[in-house]
Formats: structure tokens, sequence, C-alpha cells
């Protein structure tokens, strides 16, 4: 029978050499696939289907029927030990919702909760989820019945800002600190102690999330000082994070305040500020995303007089100075699809003279930062991509003297779309590249296309079935035969600081195994995610073929674990063997006592 553990571990695959495991747990993740963007052309395998939402301003919710468990009138509501929520109750937030060091609130599957800030309430009501250091959340959405945070409002009458968001908080290294509050919590005037993040803990964990929605999150604390859909503040490598969608958020869909946490499978639809927003040394990676943009929704902070935002896809600081603080943000982004605001079959000149200003780029990686985005689609955008900055620019190689290292900032391996739509070249930019003016745009225009990055530059229109299937019905398949379906490259040097990943995998069932410890002493686990429920096996065999344990697993949808004592087994190498009526997963494993 498939234990479900607490605390299951990252999905990811394994290395197949045995080099590879003396490297860390952040190493063990990276898929490698064939194609760029977040999906492949096989609509089998489209991992949106049956959770993601993409029209929730007019999904019937049913009312609100429970308005204590996770909120109180004092303004706070601290979680006590363990808390789990029934599915079949729909549950109201008003409240900070606060699970602090020692607790745990679990969400099963298909739980619907609804937040509603009010600003106007005393205390204020800030409808905001808090999970602070030391505490632990499990939202446990599957593919058919996802987790969903949402507004309150009815039909109609919902927005960006409606609630809070979920806030989790983690003792992984920063760049700034053991002891830093996230912006706008030291304000509150009820409890200005909330919203502290990092310690030296990486391998630190938070909990579990998948198949989970946010919407209409984002409200404002304070003036321009809206909270994300989703924050992780130092959060670390044990922590779970696999399908989520964030939708209409009043400020970013996701933002990382160093940490190194891991996520795959993320949405941003319809964001206003940023989609992915990396911080404060930021170190873990993100495999297969979407992020869909709409010239209707934009920072309006655009043209402020000071604090000015436009909105990015990706907006990446090393830290607000650009210092050289380590670590530095240095995450890697993988299989990304990026839509920006210009339409299909549109041009840059159709938006409206504000959308033109207050977006920019596809990409804007500056202040020192080291971000890296491979095997990625960009389409829609007036400029693709900025480093902005001597620093970004020196560190990629860009610019003289600068050499790509393991922490350089890369942008290799994507695929740019509709470049014939952005706008005319200027002083800063060419239509594709964008850097700041002390800088002129033919040097990393020219850096972009070199053929050793791998990227592909193609001014074909962003209409229906040129290179995405049907944008404007939220299919972001790759159309087969493009260059999309082979040019994706995983040998680049950053790369192997979070490994790749070539197991012999099969089973249809199955979308992500990972074996741990590894090398192991007392015990082997193995968990994996699954689509469907199904019957196999899981065996541990030397490399004769010779089974040493087997046990039969009745594998439920969703995660799974399966674990093995090795108190009998001598040191070695050994396969994991997963087995089922659909096909075979090997791995391999290092015994060393």
């Amino acid at each position: 029978m498939v234990e479900k553990k607490e605390y299951m571990k990252k999905i990811g695959l394994l290395l197949t050499a045995a080099a590879g495991f003396t490297m860390s747990a952040t190493a063990q993740f990276i898929e490698q696939v064939g194609f760029v963007g977040a999906l492949e052309n096989n609509a089998s395998k489209d991992w949106t289907k049956g959770w993601a939402n993409w029209n929730p301003k007019t999904t019937v919710y049913g009312v609100a029927t429970d308005s204590t468990t996770l909120s109180d009138a004092s303004g706070k509501k601290v979680i006590s030990g363990t808390v789990t929520l029934n599915a079949s109750t729909i549950y109201l937030l008003k409240s900070f919702c606060i699970v602090p060091s020692g607790a745990k609130l679990v969400v099963p599957a298909g739980t619907i909760i609804r937040g509603m800030a009010d600003a106007n309430a005393s205390p204020k009501m800030y409808a905001t989820i808090i999970v602070e250091r030391g505490g632990m959340i499990e939202l446990n959405g599957t593919s058919s019945s996802p987790v969903i945070l949402t507004s309150n409002k009815a039909v109609g009458s919902r927005e960006r800002g409606d609630w809070g968001g979920l806030v989790l908080s983690g003792k992984a290294v920063n760049n700034q600190g053991a002891d830093v509050q996230l912006e706008g919590f030291s304000n509150v005037a009820f409890d200005n102690t909330l919203g502290k993040h990092g310690g030296t803990d990486d391998g630190d964990n938070s909990g579990t999330i998948t198949y989970t929605r946010v919407e209409f999150a984002g409200y404002a604390f304070e003036p321009n000082k809206e909270i994300n859909g989703v924050t992780f503040g130092s959060v670390g490598n044990k922590t779970v994070v696999n399908g989520m969608q964030v939708s209409y958020s009043g400020d970013d869909a996701y933002e990382w305040f160093g940490g190194t946490v891991n996520a795959k499978h993320l949405i941003a639809f319809k964001t206003t500020d940023d989609d992915f927003d990396t911080d404060f040394g930021f170190r873990g990676a993100v495999q297969f995303g979407i992020a869909y943009r709409d010239s209707s929704y934009f920072d309006l902070s655009w043209n402020a007089p000071s604090g000015s935002s436009t909105s990015e896809t990706f907006e990446s600081d090393n830290d607000a100075s650009g210092s050289g603080l380590k670590p530095y943000t240095a995450a890697l982004f993988s299989n990304i699809t990026c839509i920006g605001p210009i339409g299909e079959g549109q041009k840059y000149s159709n938006l409206s003279k504000t959308a033109q200003s207050a977006f920019r780029r596809g990409a804007r990686i500056r202040r020192n930062s080291r971000l890296s985005i491979i095997n990625s689609i960009f389409t829609g955008y007036r400029n693709f991509v900025m480093f902005d900055g001597d620093s970004v620019l020196v560190a990629a190689g860009v610019k003289p003297n600068g050499t790509v290292t393991e922490t350089s900032n890369l942008f290799r391996n994507n695929y740019i779309v509709n470049t014939a739509s952005a706008a005319t070249a200027g002083v800063t930019n060419s239509g594709l590249a964008e850097v700041d003016s002390k800088n002129t745009p033919a040097g990393l225009d020219a850096w972009l296309r070199l053929a050793a990055n791998g990227n592909s530059i193609d001014d074909v229109t962003n209409g229906k079935g040129n290179v995405l299937v049907d944008i404007q019905n939220n299919d972001f398949r790759i159309i087969a035969g493009k260059a999309t379906s082979t040019m994706a490259n995983f040998n680049n040097s950053v790369v192997d600081l979070f490994g790749k990943f070539n197991a012999v995998n099969n089973i249809s069932e199955v979308t992500g195994v990972s074996v741990y410890p590894n090398p192991a002493v007392n015990e082997i686990n193995v968990d994996f995610n699954s689509n469907i429920a199904f019957n196999g096996t899981v065996k541990i065999m030397d490399l004769s073929g010779k089974t040493l344990i087997q046990k039969s697993i009745n594998a439920l949808e969703g995660l799974n674990n399966v674990s093995f004592e090795t108190s009998n087994v001598s040191n070695g190498i050994y396969l994991v063997v997963m087995s089922s009526n659909k096909g075979q997963f090997s791995q391999k494993v290092i015994v060393n006592k």
C-alpha cells in the first residue's frame, strides 16, 4: 500500500549517471524534454487540463458557510496544532490567517476559500494566509479537484486586489540577512511582526502546494505596496510546489525573495505587475510555466514620479541597490511560454498610449542579477529582453571582459516570435533587445543572435496556428513540426547546477519521480505524482537484475510515496524499478551506509 507522507518531497527526475548523485537536493529537479515552451503538441499531455480556469470572473462558487476557522474579528487568526479543512465546507477568509512555527494548515482537494479584504473595518481586514518560519501548509489539490483561493465577491464584480494572497516564509538563505521582513508588514497597526523570513537552512520545508488556484489576490497594505498573489520569502527546497495558477493578481503573480524552493507547472494569468519576480538571492528552479498578459491589466504606478513600475513577465534583481551581496539571484527558468500584451495579429502600435508605456519588455534582468531563462517562448512584447546595467551585461559576457560562469545570466535556446510587431528601434532598444540609457542595444541584440546561444528569432506573427495552437482560446501547445519541437538544449553549464535527468520513464500515469535520500543510508523513499489511480510494483534490484526487495503499490491520484528499509542492503549502486501494466520506470540509486 502506498504511504502518503506528510513530509512529501519534491517531484523530480533523478540523474542516471552515478557521479551525479553527489549533487544537492536542488539538483534533482530538471526534466530533459525535446521541446521549448510549457507544452508539447500532444493534447493528452496538456498539464493545464482539468484544474486551470481561464475565466474566473464568471465562475460560480458557493456561498461561504464558515467564517471563523480562518478569520477573527481581532484582525488575525492563529492556527494551533494541525487544522484540517473540509472540502464540503466553503471558508471565508477576512483577517490574517497565521500558521506559526509548529502548526500546520491542511487543505484537501476541492476545498474553496473565499477572501474578502476590508480596509474600512477596525482593525483592517487583510484577508491573507501567512505561513511563518517553522509553520507548514498543505494545499493538496489534484488535477481534477484543485484547491481554490478566490474572491468572495459575486460574479461580475470580482477584481484584482479583492483579498490579500498567500505568503510563505522560510528559513533558507537570502542575501539580506536572517530576519528580513516583507514589504508592508511593518506598518500593520495591530501586529507589525509578521512576514519575517530568512535563516541558514536551504533545505527548509514549508509544506506542499499542488494544483491550487489563487484568484483576485493582491490587496494593497499601503498605497503602491500591494501583496503578491503568492510570495515566497526564503522558502527552502524541501517545499513541494507542483501546479499553481495565479489569476488577476493586484501586484506580481509570484515573487521570490531569496531561498531555494523549486516549482513546476506555474501559470500567471492577467497579472497586474510582473509574472515572475525574483530578488534577494533566489536560487531555485522553475520548469514548465505559462505567463499570459492582458493589455488592460498593468501596474497603475507605471507613470508615478517616484517608484514607477512597468509590467514585465520576468523582473529580476539581486537587490534594490544592485549590490554584490551573495548569494546572487541566480534562479533558472526553463520551458516557460510567455505571451505579452500585444494580441494575436496585432502590433505594438495597436496598443493604447497608456498600455504602450505601461508594458515594456518580456524579461528585465537588472541590478546585478544572474537570472537564467532557457528553452522558453516569447511572443507579443514591445521589447523582448532587457539587460539593465553594466553588471548584468558584463556577467553575461555581452560586454568585454565578461565571462559566462556558473552564476552568470544566461538567455539561451529561446524562441522569440513576432518581433516585427515590436517597438520601432530607438536609442536604447532594437525592437528585440533593450538596454539602459548608458549603453546601446546593438551589442545585446547581436549577443542574443549568436549561434552559440541557440536563440531563434522569428518575425512570424503570433496569429492562430503559427507557433502556438490557439492563444485566444487558451490552447498554448506548440505547433507540431516547428523548431519549437526540437530546439530545446539542456547542456548549458548553468543547468548542471540544477541537474539534467535522463530517466527511462514510459509509465503514462506517472509525471515525476523522486528517489531520496541519495546516497541512501537506512531508507530509500520513492515519491511520484500520478494522474490516475493504478496498481503496480516497485523493486530494488542490483545491477545484475536480481530483485532484493519488492513492494506492491496501489497508487492514488496525486502524490504517492513508497519506502524501503536498507539495513540489509550492502553498499553499492542499485536500480529502483517501478512497473505497471502501462510500462516501466527505472532509476539508479546509491546505498552508502
